[in-house]
């Protein structure tokens, strides 16, 4: 009996090696450089491990290959061509983005509500939702709710009063995240998420993002789990998003169309715009594919779930990368005195002209700080890796 069973541990194991290690070849069958992968763990056997950020594990490969336009790497078990020459990320990104507009994990979106939004999706799907929603980022819009976010700055105001009365030290990231979070709630959704109010931690709108963006080991794993194997991730029947998110979404967006009497507004926010989009009950827009002939276009059935992800994703990614990018600048210049002067008396100068008012120009009247943000951003991108995954044969202008 004990042999039997050694024999098939043995089996088992020898199997699951050869299926960790079958992709190996891809890159030296391409003569394209890259490192030697671990079985299981490809080149990216610190992150999956949770020992190392995927940027800084990424970067040091890049500094191998510095002198590359690309090289190949492995994640998990999977090839991946990392690229670094800027012609080729165009290609990539704009000009030939239709080969490349998937994600590891677009063809299972429709597994989890929270993720048909148009960070995960794909395809016609994702052009004509954002052919849809692109009206909400006009110049005149941003310019409307300008207002909201001054409203939003003088509360910001006056908790950092409270703040610095009570204690010396303020934790930067949690004020940029409640008033990140209070300008999505305003400019988004019209409503007052109270985000900046005292016991932030007791707010539903500050639990949700510390569930949506959780750091814990288990988030971890299904994280790079989903990445690399998303056919057994959801075959096990395995969700990424707790259902708490859907539910608490769902929830606010339902309250605020009855607050509207589901009806758009003249408010010419996002549930406005998701209301005049609802009394068709399907939304339409062009095709992805360039190869089509004529315009083709695309009829999609707006379902309550469709609607809830992309109200998910404008709170997460709205709140998140702004909040931040803010937390870094806020830390390089309290490091650099010299650079938070110039920066301060830009602003005051500018308040000075304008009988200390702040108005929408200030974004393009304000060039170092915008020099500033700029900067944060090259040195903390809030999203270090960009990943797409081919959908049909391409072939680079290098031959590969």
């Amino acid at each position: 009996m004990s042999v039997v069973v050694l024999t098939l541990c043995v089996t088992i194991a020898a199997l699951l090696y050869y299926l960790s290690v079958r992709k190996f070849s891809y890159w030296r069958n391409k003569n394209v450089p890259h490192l030697k992968p671990l079985p299981l763990l490809g080149n990216y056997g610190e992150y999956i491990l949770m020992k190392k950020y995927v940027g800084h594990v990424t970067q040091e490969m890049c500094r191998i290959f510095s002198k590359e336009p690309y090289f190949g790497a492995f994640y998990g078990t999977e090839p991946t061509l990392v690229i670094q020459d800027p012609e080729i990320i165009k290609l990539v990104f704009t000009k030939d983005f239709y080969y490349f507009h998937s994600r590891e994990i677009a063809k299972y979106t429709p597994n989890e509500v929270t993720t048909q939004n148009l960070f995960f999706t794909q395809g016609d799907k994702w052009k004509v939702v954002r052919q849809n929603l692109t009206p909400l980022f006009t110049s005149a819009k941003m310019k409307n709710m300008f207002y909201l976010i001054g409203k939003c700055g003088h509360t910001l105001e006056k908790l950092l009063d409270e703040e610095t009365a009570m204690s010396g030290v303020v934790d930067a990231k949690s004020l940029m995240i409640r008033y990140t979070m209070d300008c999505i709630g305003s400019c988004a959704f019209g409503i007052d998420t109270g985000t900046m109010q005292q016991n932030p931690e007791k707010n539903p709108f500050v639990q949700m993002g510390d569930i949506i963006f959780s750091t814990s080991k288990l988030m971890g794993f299904k994280l790079v789990f989903r990445a690399i194997w998303p056919k057994i991730f959801y075959s096990l029947g395995l969700k990424y998003f707790p259902t708490d998110i859907d539910k608490f979404f769902t929830s606010l967006l339902m309250g605020v169309f009855e607050q509207r009497g589901h009806k758009p507004t003249a408010r010419h926010d996002f549930v406005d715009l998701v209301l005049a989009l609802k009394q068709n009950n399907h939304i339409v827009g062009d095709g992805l594919n360039p190869k089509s002939e004529g315009n083709k276009k695309i009829e999609m059935e707006l379902t309550d779930d469709l609607l809830v992800s992309q109200c998910i994703v404008f709170f997460a990614a709205g709140f998140e990368t702004s909040a931040s990018t803010l937390t870094c600048a806020l830390y390089e210049l309290a490091k650099n005195k010299e650079a938070q002067r110039r920066a301060q008396e830009e602003v005051d100068e500018y308040l000075r002209r304008r009988n200390n008012k702040l108005f929408y120009e200030c974004v393009t009247k304000l060039p170092y700080i915008e020099a500033c943000l700029n900067e944060t951003m090259r040195l903390y991108p809030v999203l270090p890796v960009l990943t797409r995954e081919v959908v049909e044969d391409y072939t680079f202008p290098s031959g590969l």
